[in-house]
């Protein structure tokens, strides 16, 4: 039977379209980043990073996991009254968190400067304290977008957003290299932008009446949004205690190699597309109790992010070395065994996928799974760096990375109704694994053989990473057609029995 294009009408089409635009606004990014360094002046371009630094900071600790809060009880809450009440107490709560927050950034400027050593922050911390408010509320919003059924406008806003920024950038270079021109554009950005959304919701019929908050349903939505916070902000603790502890226990030269070599890459392109549309589509089932159906999504959406991030995975251990010089140049190669544990890493966080649990609104596991997992990795990060060196925390990390995986794929399937193994195709995905691997095994050869013909290094990894993806394609492209049809079937209420 030849397998036909998946339609672009389903969460399939929306997910494909938005790890399409993903790729090109990381592209726009990186022009971006690239010309604010060039034209900058080292100080200048120092001071817009330690802004942009507050900004991030400031927004992660104010938004206390209400944007999870928003698609929960938005997705969840059958009744439109009380709907309406939980959504209009979410945005409220957060417009006095961030507008508390903004206001102690002001109040403690003269400590933050002399912090950050640098007295010219001042001037500019009046962005700072407006930015996190903007997109808070942009993140929130763009989840109720998604919950309507408008990725497809997300995608498109994305992009567009992308272009316009760039733009802007452009201009500024061109007319001024004022660091207050461009943090003013980007207030003016982000405040369209939210203004643009609100907008479309109206017109969908989802008018957000600040009115309609009743601060009596806030012990119900904290507990569900703290624990996502705490989940949240350990995660990122995780992530980065490896650094904590090669930062203790080594200089400064062994952390800048060690930090470049354990960047995360965006092997994750594909699952936070999907995992965007999917999570208000698996939240309206559960909440219905539709697990069966829940579960037929999940295993489709688990078998296209394992076999996309797979395929990536392995094209990148297979170039490894050129890869690596290409990303951080040829002096950050001593590194070189740390940078290969961790896309190991990029890849077991496959099974760390939050999904089931966020659309169950079971998120004190998840806090409790976060605060065991930070504690274990701190643990064996020091245990491991005195039996191994430099590269034991980078091996504790993929191997704590792993463990968590494993508990979170079995508490989503309880919340599935199934077993771990329900989960996904066990034969299949074994069977994928050992094409990788043969693969992988080939065109390594081929690439000793091409590094001691003198091929360039460039040209390498293009034809290598190339050959990888097409004869994947080839192997299994039918596949993952028929995972993208089903997820679209089961998404519009098609289902196969």
């Amino acid at each position: 039977m030849t397998a036909k294009l998946p339609s672009l009408r389903g969460l399939s089409g929306d997910a494909l379209l938005l790890t399409f635009i993903r790729l090109v606004t990381m592209a726009l990014s990186f022009a971006v980043t690239r010309l604010l360094s060039q034209q900058l002046t080292v100080y200048d371009y120092g001071t817009y990073s330690q802004i942009l630094l507050i900004v991030s900071t400031v927004s992660s600790l104010a938004i206390l996991g209400m944007a999870d809060g928003v698609n929960y009880f938005f997705c969840s809450e059958g009744d439109s009254g009380q709907r309406e009440s939980y959504i209009a107490t979410l945005y409220l709560a957060q417009c006095i968190i961030s507008a508390v927050s903004g206001c102690l950034v002001m109040v403690f400027s003269a400590p933050i400067a002399v912090g950050l050593g640098n007295d010219e922050v001042k001037r500019y911390l009046v962005y700072a304290a407006v930015l996190p408010l903007l997109q808070n509320l942009l993140s929130m919003t763009q989840v109720l977008i998604v919950s309507i059924g408008k990725a497809r406008l997300l995608a498109l806003r994305n992009l567009a957003v992308s272009l316009i920024r760039l733009c802007v950038v452009l201009l500024m270079i061109a007319w001024t290299q004022s660091i207050g021109m461009l943090l003013l554009a980007t207030v003016l950005l982000d405040a369209g932008q939210l203004l643009f959304f609100l907008w479309t919701l109206c017109k969908s019929g989802s008018v957000i009446r600040l009115s309609k908050a009743n601060f009596r349903l806030l012990p119900r939505i904290m507990a569900y949004t703290l624990p996502m916070a705490v989940f949240t902000l350990l995660s990122t603790v995780n992530r980065d205690c490896d650094k904590y502890v090669i930062v203790a226990l080594t200089g400064t030269e062994t952390l800048a190699v060690y930090a470049n070599a354990s960047k995360m890459l965006p092997f994750d392109i594909v699952l936070t597309s999907f995992s965007t549309v999917m999570l208000p589509a698996l939240t309206k089932r559960i909440a219905e109790g539709k697990r069966r159906d829940a579960l037929r999504l999940y295993q489709r959406f688990f078998e296209i992010v394992y076999g996309s991030t797979a395929v990536m995975v392995c094209a990148a251990l297979v170039v490894s070395p050129q890869l690596m010089e290409l990303l951080y140049t040829e002096k950050y190669l001593s590194g070189y065994s740390i940078f290969v544990v961790y896309i190991a890493v990029d890849f077991v966080r496959v099974t760390n996928i939050t999904l089931v649990l966020s659309a169950a609104g079971r998120t004190k596991p998840l806090m409790l799974l976060a605060i065991g997992s930070a504690a274990a990795n701190l643990g064996l990060d020091v245990l491991l760096f005195s039996c191994l060196g430099t590269i034991g925390p980078a091996v504790a990390t993929l191997a704590v990375t792993g463990v968590t995986g494993l508990l979170m794929m079995q508490l989503s399937a309880k919340e599935l109704g199934g077993s771990t193994f329900d989960l996904f195709d066990a034969p299949f995905l074994a069977r994928f694994a050992a094409a990788n691997a043969v693969l992988s095994a080939v065109l390594l050869a081929l690439r000793v053989r091409m590094e001691q013909a003198g091929v360039s290094d460039w040209l390498t990894l293009l034809l290598l990473c190339a050959a990888y993806g097409l004869a994947m394609c080839a192997l299994y492209g039918r596949r993952i057609l028929r995972d993208l049809r089903d997820i679209s079937s089961v998404s519009q209420g098609r289902a196969e029995r």
